[in-house]
């Protein structure tokens, strides 16, 4: 099957935080930029026509912009979640969290009676356990873009969407 959203959250290769694991990395195994940019489902899942959402940690923005464009996509813009509570750091503590979006080929918002169907590049979410994205973005993605979809790196099922990744209960 041809997807038309991509939902990626990559397992970026964070490092830090000394002796003591505190990072992704105590959840599930890390990935070099390199092998998600040549990930082989890519070309067999995306639509000549699609959408990506991609979520990148503040260290890996050009790694994200990279993969994004390794995997056939235009960067045009970014989401980013302000969450409730800080997070880690080295120079900053994170509050933060961006999410790329990108298109391949040419494939508009939707439009439902006549109205376009638009996200916004920022919102409010409280912070949960390591890594869970708040259900606001996926509304958000399902408002503005289109079926099939599917989430990469995924580590729950969603109804509607299909999802990929060694991490799903």
């Amino acid at each position: 099957m041809k997807y038309k959203t991509i939902y990626a959250d990559p397992p970026w290769m964070e490092s830090g935080g000394g002796k003591i694991k505190r990072g992704a990395d105590r959840h599930y195994p890390l990935m070099k930029t390199k092998d998600i940019c040549e990930l082989p489902i890519i070309k067999e899942i995306v639509d000549d026509n699609a959408h990506l959402y991609l979520w990148v940690t503040n260290n890996f923005l050009k790694d994200g912009l990279k993969v994004m464009e390794s995997w056939g996509f235009r960067y045009v813009t970014m989401i980013t979640w302000m969450k409730d509570k800080q997070g880690l750091g080295q120079y900053f503590r994170g509050l933060t969290e961006h999410c790329l979006f990108g298109v391949k080929g040419k494939l508009d918002y939707k439009i439902i009676d006549g109205k376009r169907q638009q996200g916004l590049t920022g919102f409010l979410a409280p912070r949960t356990e390591h890594s869970k994205k708040p259900n606001e973005m996926r509304e958000m993605i399902e408002k503005v873009s289109y079926a099939p979809r599917i989430e990469l790196f995924a580590r729950e099922r969603f109804d509607g969407w299909d999802a990929w990744g060694n991490e799903i209960i």
